[in-house]
């Protein structure tokens, strides 16, 4: 991101020459243009307005994902310009003084692309400990590992007792836009909330977990379907009564339900249940959201013979 319009050929041959796929923006509307046809690795950022609120920064930090950060190398005339540049909300950053040689950029890149590499590792290790333990740390709900282990019991519990076992599937309405237009801090206030919502409509005996992103799931023992569609109902309605706000954004929240249920007699299977469960879910969002679905076999596009409730 060149605006500043200096010679960084040098900078860019080098680059090239190196195997690096280039792209060079000379303004912020050729620089958001290149970033819609493929978010980049690493910018090196040559700012006209290198402060804090500038729109280069605004949209370096639009640019950022919490599971793929983009480090940022800044080319600043001087120390003063350096401190400004410090309060960049990005997750990793360098800086190079210049007047900079094309050997010290092309450094600085392969350094933020070693970290950027390093940091992924991590998260992708942090995901794989998160999953064996029995709290979701970011919700306080039952992780999605030991959801499915409880799952397996409760299913196994039901067929031998012949009881009712019901699935509730949610989804949060939306929730990529809510990570694409905002902060991160601010999407995990928004899952927090809703499960909250979860937990004061659920019973003791209820189980209640995060599965990934923004899709929960609630297993309700000895429930049957219409008690199960009467639950999911009460969770819809006290979410769209929701909002969320901080300093900077706000997003009225809305979750879409699916609904299955094993009566305690017929042969099926835990993941037949999570299934159909995830097509009553699929049909509630095709239908405009914000609304729930019990599971009936005749989804998938068909209008006839399907129990909705909104």
């Amino acid at each position: 991101m060149n605006h500043r319009d200096d010679e960084l050929d040098e900078a860019v041959t080098a680059l090239a020459r190196l195997g690096y796929e280039v792209s060079l923006g000379d303004n912020l509307s050729q620089s958001h243009h290149l970033a819609k046809q493929g978010r980049p690795d690493v910018v090196v950022l040559n700012a006209l307005t290198g402060c804090e609120g500038g729109v280069e920064l605004e949209f370096l930090e639009h640019l950022q994902r919490e599971d793929d950060p983009v480090p940022v190398i800044m080319l600043v005339d001087d120390l003063e310009a350096l401190t400004e540049a410090r309060n960049m909300k990005v997750p990793f950053r360098d800086f190079v003084v210049k007047p900079s040689s094309s050997a010290e950029v092309v450094q600085r890149v392969e350094l933020a692309l070693q970290t950027k590499t390093r940091v992924r590792g991590l998260q992708s290790r942090a995901r794989q400990l998160e999953s064996q333990v029995s709290i979701d740390f970011k919700t306080g709900l039952t992780s999605e590992l030991y959801m499915k282990r409880i799952m397996g019991l409760e299913w196994k519990r039901a067929q031998r007792h012949q009881n009712p076992l019901s699935l509730l599937l949610i989804d949060v309405d939306n929730f990529k836009t809510v990570n694409d237009s905002t902060e991160y801090a601010f999407g995990d206030q928004v899952l927090r909330r809703v499960a909250d919502a979860l937990k004061g409509n659920i019973r003791e005996t209820d189980f209640a977990a995060r599965f990934g992103g923004d899709e929960f799931c609630i297993l309700l023992p000895q429930t049957t379907p219409a008690e199960a569609v009467q639950t999911a109902l009460r969770i819809r309605k006290r979410v769209s009564g929701m909002s969320v706000s901080d300093a900077s954004y706000h997003m009225q929240v809305t979750v879409s339900i699916g609904v299955d249920s094993f009566d305690g007699r017929q042969a099926s299977s835990v993941d037949q249940l999570r299934r159909n469960a995830n097509r009553a879910l699929q049909e509630a969002k095709r239908r405009g959201k914000n609304q729930v679905w019990l599971f009936s076999g005749s989804e998938q596009g068909h209008e006839h013979g399907a129990e909705a409730a909104e």
